[in-house]
């Protein structure tokens, strides 16, 4: 065990450094980047491309002082650079060229080129500024700056078509309303009138770590209101996928060490479940497997010393009881022989009550040992069963004309219910039913009651007697060789204590069940349940 343990640090920490060194990388280059890259370009976009055609209109020595002028209307610090061609990229170049925004993450700039000689740089500043309270207002403030200026200087019966067409330079929505339009709290309207920005938060906008969905702005001397957003459903899904990403990264990688782990473990598990399948079918010399590197190995080797020593005790078991039958027959024939003499050479009346007495003891210990080598031999091997559809009426009418012929004084009934075909191997079937019946006869007092019928999954016989009955919690113990649930009336009636685990040998060849529960008639009724798939396997 602790061998495995160290086996999964090993494993764990060698994923961990390889996530570092290998996949966090590429991660950052071709996720993590574009991603940041993308939400720069589409926050500065608006701002960033109306600012950048006011200074194409402004000669070239007045832009630096018309940005000072305007910066502080800004969230984020505006400076000119010379386009250099050859310090940028091709791809750069041709994103550029078509007066697109290009962010940097890395360096947190974003360009946009005003002309062939000059490019807008937008560098993004750590600080929210102190009349700002969060980030969304901070990105927001030039637009609404911009914006604002534009309208100032037309009608405002012409600000929505303006509107209109200035909303193409925005990645996102940009609507002009009255402020009788609007649906938000007094506190917000007021701040609203202040000239303040006042920022809307959703859920989507808290899901993606972003302080508002929404930003708004009054414009002066008017009743519109500027508004900007919602944000995030395309935020939102850039994130979404980023952290997807991120998160099954790790989970992957940090997955495969685990399974990695619990491969030869869940191997060990199917070797363990085959072996333990294995043994109930009587296969004792089946062992589990043990695998290379998993943490069950201790669990297979006890279960096989267990099934060792279940195969050399059920082995010797076997052994005892055929050597103890078959070494009983040279006696019980030499007694037998020695009873035929002694009564053939006494008159003695006496003496000849005891040797009928010592016959039936003798009958007995015959029958036992009968039985004992019927047992034995059933439990060392499955016999090759014939299957063949019988009637069952039919064919339980004729098993029970020899012991009703035997039986004068008991009433022995069969509840007839029409005809019944089922799949039996006719031998044993009887076999277990002649058991039936002489426990009945022997624990019964005067009325025996035999019936039979389909169920839904097969086929059923009961035998029923108006005996003493068996306790529910001996029920399955009655089937267990040698049990006697009554010591001194097994001894008045007697009986071997095999012949119900020989019927429940014979019903498991049948794939079935023996068992018992109270009769009607108030004492036991043995029931032989086994299923009908035996049809379609014999039709086969």
């Amino acid at each position: 065990m602790k061998r495995s343990l160290l086996f999964l640090s090993f494993i764990i920490i060698f994923s961990v450094v390889s996530i570092q060194l290998l996949v966090i990388p590429h991660f950052e280059s071709n996720v993590r980047y574009p991603t940041e890259k993308w939400a720069l370009e589409f926050l500065t976009s608006g701002s960033t491309d109306l600012l950048a055609q006011q200074l194409q209109s402004i000669p070239k020595h007045q832009r630096i002082a018309y940005l000072q002028t305007i910066q502080a209307n800004f969230g984020f610090e505006l400076t000119l650079q010379d386009y250099q061609q050859n310090d940028f990229s091709s791809e750069q170049r041709s994103w550029l060229a078509e007066n697109k925004i290009w962010g940097d993450p890395q360096a947190d700039l974003a360009y946009r080129k005003i002309d062939n000689e000059q490019l807008l740089v937008i560098v993004k500043p750590n600080t929210v500024p102190k009349h700002l309270v969060n980030e969304a207002q901070r990105w927001m403030m030039g637009s609404f700056y911009l914006l604002s200026n534009i309208l100032a200087k037309h009608p405002q019966h012409n600000w929505p078509s303006i509107i209109d067409s200035l909303s193409d330079n925005f990645s996102y929505p940009v609507a002009l309303m009255t402020l009788s339009e609007l649906t938000y709290t007094k506190q917000q309207i007021a701040q609203l009138k202040t000239g303040a920005i006042v920022t809307i938060s959703t859920a989507d906008s808290n899901f993606i770590g972003y302080p508002a969905d929404i930003a708004v702005q009054h414009i002066k001397n008017s009743d519109k209101v500027i508004i900007l957003g919602p944000f995030s459903p395309q935020l939102k899904g850039k994130v979404v996928y980023m952290l997807s990403i991120f998160y099954f990264i790790f989970g992957f990688f940090l997955l495969i060490p685990i399974i990695i782990w619990l491969i030869p473990g869940w191997r060990s598990m199917l070797s363990l479940n085959k072996v333990a399948i294995l043994l109930g079918q009587g296969k004792f010399d089946a062992r589990a497997k043990l695998i290379r590197f998993s943490h069950l190995n201790h669990l297979s080797k006890t279960f096989n010393i267990m099934a060792e020593k279940i195969q050399r005790l059920i082995s010797s078991h076997k052994t005892l009881i055929n050597a103890v039958s078959h070494e009983l027959r040279t006696p019980i024939a030499r007694i037998e022989f020695n009873i035929e003499l002694l009564r053939n050479s006494t008159a003695n009346n006496y003496q000849l009550g005891q040797l009928e007495r010592i016959e039936l003891s003798l009958n007995e210990l015959n029958s036992l040992v009968s039985e004992m080598l019927t047992h034995a031999r059933f439990e060392r091997e499955i016999p090759t069963l014939t299957f063949a559809a019988v009637e069952l009426n039919h064919w339980i009418k004729q098993e029970l004309l020899c012991w009703q012929e035997a039986n004068p004084d008991i009433d022995i009934v069969l509840l007839e219910q029409g005809i019944c075909h089922a799949m039996i191997d006719t031998f044993y079937m009887s076999r277990a039913l002649s058991n039936l019946m002489r426990n009945a006869i022997a624990y019964g007092r005067n009325r025996i009651q035999v019936s039979y019928k389909k169920t839904v999954k097969g086929w059923l016989i009961c035998v029923a007697d108006n005996g003493d009955g068996i306790p529910l919690s001996n029920a399955e113990k009655v089937f267990e060789p040698f049990y006697r649930e009554d010591q001194s009336r097994n001894l008045q009636v007697g009986g071997t204590g095999l012949g119900l685990a020989i019927v429940k040998q014979i019903l498991g060849w049948h794939e079935g069940s023996a068992s018992v529960e109270p009769s009607s008639l108030g004492g036991a009724c043995f029931m032989l349940n086994w299923p009908a798939k035996r049809i379609h396997q014999e039709s086969t």
